[in-house]
């Protein structure tokens, strides 16, 4: 096939998500290199298949075009000549837009145990100044053309930005402390609606602990009937104006009536119908906790819940292991499959817990 390679980046430990949302979203596009990495992986789609394709996806933190490597890179001299092969073929993908050709460029640097740290130690900041653009590792600002430079030893390779911010994020993103990344909620939904029936699907999507809504704004865009609810009215109310804000949300009074204040310690809210539950559980850090024991009991009797009606949860939380413990002690004998991953999630490996029926 021939076609325009592209490098998507995702969050570690969500890497078969995003890889079978890239599948249902182009089918005619082929998987190259290293898909085993926890970070990310190469694609090929064809010519006429536009940018603006890629904004379809939610799992993924971001793509960009490849413009140098994947390649071996033993010393300083080898690194010049990828970073000039690299300003080449930016150049010509740069001809296909309007942007200035005089404007400096940026570079986004993520490495592990680099090169140029083992035997015969160099200085990269040089060459990347020479051969892109005037690029500086201090940068704070991120400029309309950024190179992402992807070092795992001595494998690398660069690739351009698509767009303005990095795909995973959402310009309406309420600021607040602790708000969960979209790309991370688009996955914790995808998981979700693993192995459930249309019917169920149906009856929508609950998150329990909803926060600024990142959650429920994605399974809106799923197409998905949502539910949400927090102990904080601040919480709740951040969550109906970003609802709001999103075409097909329902008027008003319906938002008010699916968004509402609750706290879980007082049961199962009659009001929701939703088989599927997905959320955030709280970490003590943006909502001091008293007793996980009492949260996770709680959390636990929605499980149980979810999954007699065909359902299923998807429950991020930093302390998986007690969670399944308790879910485990409620659902006695119920016939039930779970599973739990972790994920790297600034700078933490919080756990994402999976429990569904068997099927």
């Amino acid at each position: 096939m021939s076609g325009r390679q592209f490098v998507l980046y995702f969050t570690k430990g969500l890497g078969d998500v995003a890889l079978e949302e890239f599948r249902e979203m182009f089918p005619t596009g082929t998987i190259i290199g290293d898909v085993e990495s926890s970070r990310f992986f190469g694609v090929e789609i064809p010519e006429d298949v536009p940018t603006t394709a890629w904004e379809r996806l939610r799992t993924v933190d971001d793509v960009r075009l490849l413009v140098a490597g994947p390649v071996e890179i033993r010393n300083e001299v080898e690194f010049a000549d990828l970073c000039s092969a690299a300003a080449l073929a930016v150049n010509r993908a740069r001809s296909r837009d309007t942007r200035s050709s005089h404007e400096r460029w940026s570079v986004t640097l993520s490495v592990r145990n680099p090169v140029w740290r083992q035997g015969e130690t160099w200085d990269p900041a040089a060459v990347i100044a020479e051969h892109l653009k005037g690029a500086t590792l201090d940068a704070k600002i991120r400029q309309p053309v950024d190179l992402r430079l992807q070092v795992d030893e001595d494998r690398v390779h660069i690739a351009m930005n698509l767009f303005a911010q990095p795909l995973g994020k959402c310009a309406e993103t309420p600021s607040r402390h602790g708000a969960l990344r979209p790309s991370v909620a688009a996955s914790l939904i995808w998981l979700g609606m693993r192995g459930v029936t249309p019917q169920v699907l149906r009856d929508g999507l609950y998150d329990p602990f909803c926060g600024s809504g990142t959650i429920v704004a994605q399974a809106m865009r799923h197409g998905l009937r949502v539910f949400a609810s927090d102990i904080s009215d601040e919480a709740v109310r951040l969550t109906r104006e970003r609802l709001a804000r999103i075409k097909g949300a329902g008027d008003e009074a319906d938002i008010l009536h699916r968004v509402f204040t609750h706290d879980v310690k007082r049961g199962f809210p009659s009001r929701v119908r939703a088989g599927v539950i997905v959320s955030n559980l709280p970490w003590g850090k943006q909502i001091k906790i008293d007793r996980h024991q009492e949260l996770f009991d709680a959390v636990a009797g929605f499980v149980e819940r979810a999954i007699k009606n065909g359902g299923s949860c998807a429950l991020l939380t930093t302390k998986e292991d007690r969670l399944i413990a308790r879910i485990r002690r409620q659902l006695h004998d119920e016939d039930a499959q779970i599973e739990s991953r972790r994920i790297g999630l600034l700078g933490q490996t919080p756990g994402i817990v999976i429990a569904r029926a068997k099927i």
